[in-house]
């Protein structure tokens, strides 16, 4: 074994000589910031001045750390840096002896402050490099080190009221990428190899082997709303485990510990078709897998979390992968790592949880865009979250009765202010479920009473309640029905022609009907017109009057017929004119009567 002097370097940013510390102590975990501490004896003078010692404070916070590990021949070297966070005096009756110094990895960049945001149309591999390259500078993270293995475009994928390390965490659970910093670099997807081979009872100590046998069933069930089917998918364990001899047992005795009945499952709306549902189903059951066995030890060779090493156990080699290492070195003692580690082969992260998302309460935002390209009355809003793309992709509008070939539809308008909720409260599943009115857009139906209530559109349409008065509905151009609540009444305007169609009309009065025109009145019947009168008919013209009739005209009186002109009276018949009474047929006249015939006049 190695002494630390060999194995342990560090190195502190503004310190130019060499580092003497004892107690170091280097924790590295997988979707988890790095820490480390250690007591640092930065001068090697008997007594340290209290105003050196608070030098030291001020000078080295915030300071950049760097740990180098190597094995002993050299050809296994692994590095790790972070950032000095606290600075702790060291005393000693009543002197000062060091500072003991913890810190933190670079990724404390990435969690220093929640946000929010959206990214649409972009992936897994856009949206990291876009948050590493905004928010890092470039500083710990290498392109090629983002190769995520689930490369489908997110329509949108929002970032809401987290950090972005806490939202990377979340999106590789749910997408069950690999996610986790080297020491160096962050890695995003993918897991490194290494040289690294430890032999059980020489480079290896305190091997340990713990096997988890729970069910790994899965089944859920969903909806899309596209298609308008109910999605399901289920699995009673991976067909895509690791081939670890343990793990294998753990698979192959699943009936032990779970049912076979898997048509009662759960409800996610984490998928949003049937084949999301099924990748849902694979992938947790590949994440349930990697939980089937957990190796654990001492190792005095360098281990980095992410990184795959093999152990060769007396005839059996295990091939694993570190999922978390803790870095010892004690002053005067040798390098020593205890890690955990699984399968190097399974099929997804240990930490796959698909059900992984972020809780969102309702909040207004404004509609930015109402021109649903599938024709289904969505949106697309803007919320009112602070700079940065804050758009939406297309979300549905909650509607008061809806369904096929019928419904009452409304899509609000471009600008207005809408409520946002969240199906489940889980912030990739928006609609809106309202909207509201404010400062500038107020309601011209207030009134103090609450009397009034309306519908008003925004080319002037209208339709307005006023109780215990009645109901308004108008356009723009004039026309109006008016249902008169308090005078009984209903008045109809309109400026120009108001026309009635249907197979039967009936008006119906139980005093009055009165007809005005201000120029013609014109009736027309295909067929037959009846008018019935019980009282005294009178028609006044004050102009010429014509009746034209095309077959026989008959005038039944009962009572006196009586007619009287003004001026003189012609009657004229192409054929003959008749007239008889039963009694006696008068023609008086004042003057002469004069009878003429171009033929012969005959009087019996």
């Amino acid at each position: 074994m190695s002494t630390f002097s060999e194995q342990v370097h560090i190195t502190i940013d503004d310190f130019t000589q060499t580092v003497v510390y004892y107690d170091l102590e280097l924790s590295q975990k997988m979707m988890d910031h790095h820490h480390f501490s250690f007591i640092w004896q930065y001068t090697g003078k008997a007594i340290i001045k209290p105003a050196d010692q608070a030098a030291a404070l001020r000078r080295y916070k915030g300071r950049e750390v760097i740990f180098t590990f190597k094995s002993l021949n050299g050809g296994i070297k692994l590095m790790s840096k972070g950032i000095i966070t606290k600075l702790k005096s060291i005393d000693v009756n009543g002197s000062p002896v060091g500072l003991h110094v913890t810190g933190i990895s670079h990724t404390i960049l990435l969690d220093e402050m929640k946000k929010s945001r959206t990214f649409l149309d972009r992936n897994l591999q856009e949206i990291a490099l876009n948050i590493f390259a905004e928010e890092t500078a470039g500083e710990f993270y290498q392109r090629d080190a983002i190769k995520p293995t689930y490369t489908k475009i997110f329509e949108y994928k929002p970032q809401y009221n987290e950090t972005s390390f806490n939202f990377l965490k979340r999106l590789s659970a749910r997408y069950g990428e690999w996610f986790y910093f080297d020491g160096m670099r962050i890695q995003f997807g993918q897991i490194k190899t290494s040289k690294v081979k430890l032999i059980n009872q020489a480079s290896l100590h305190k091997f340990g082997i713990e096997t988890n046998l729970v069910s790994h069933k899965t089944s859920y069930g969903g909806y899309d709303y596209n298609s308008v089917k109910s999605i399901t998918a289920s699995e009673a364990k991976t067909n895509k485990g690791s081939v670890d001899s343990f793990s294998k047992i753990v698979l192959d005795r699943q009936a032990s510990v779970s049912q076979p009945n898997l048509s009662i499952g759960a409800y996610t709306n984490q998928a949003k078709n049937a084949t999301e549902i099924t990748e849902l189903v694979q992938l947790q059951t590949a994440g349930n897998d990697a939980n089937s066995v957990v190796y654990s030890g001492i190792s005095y060779l360098p281990i980095g979390v992410g990184q795959v090493f093999s152990i060769q156990n007396q005839t059996v080699e295990h091939e694993l992968l570190a999922i978390e290492v803790i870095h010892h070195s004690q002053v005067h003692g040798n390098y020593s790592c205890e890690f955990k580690a699984i399968p190097a082969d399974v099929a997804a992260p240990h930490y796959t949880d698909v059900e992984k998302f972020r809780k969102a309460k309702s909040q207004s935002a404004k509609v930015y865009d109402n021109n649903d390209p599938e024709k289904l009355g969505r949106v697309r809003v803007e919320f009112y979250w602070a700079a940065g793309s804050t758009k939406s992709e297309w979300m549905r509008v909650v509607q008061s009765y809806s369904g096929e070939g019928r419904g009452i539809y409304n899509r609000p308008e471009i600008g207005d202010e809408v409520l946002i909720d969240f199906e489940g409260g889980n912030i990739d599943c928006p609609y809106v479920s309202g909207s509201h009115y404010n400062g500038k857009a107020k309601p011209e139906f207030f009134d103090p009473k609450n009397m009034i209530k309306g519908w008003k559109f925004r080319f002037g349409q209208f339709l307005k309640f006023v109780e215990k008065a009645g109901i308004w509905l108008s356009d723009p151009s004039g026309n109006e029905i008016h249902l008169d609540e308090e005078n009984k009444n209903i008045n109809a305007t309109t400026p120009e022609t108001f026309t009635i169609r249907a197979k039967n009309i009936i008006f119906e009065a139980s005093e009055s009907i009165t007809f005005r025109a201000g120029t013609h009145i014109s009736e027309s019947a295909v067929l037959d017109k009846t008018t019935v009168v019980g009282g005294v008919l009178n028609t006044n013209v004050t102009g010429d009057q014509f009746l034209h009739v095309g077959g026989e005209y008959t005038a039944n009186v009962e009572g006196d017929y009586k007619s009287h002109t003004e001026k003189d009276r012609i009657i004229v018949s192409t054929n003959g004119i008749e007239t008889f009474t039963d009694g006696i047929h008068k023609n008086n006249a004042k003057g002469e009567i004069h009878h003429n015939s171009n033929e012969n006049t005959k009087y019996n």
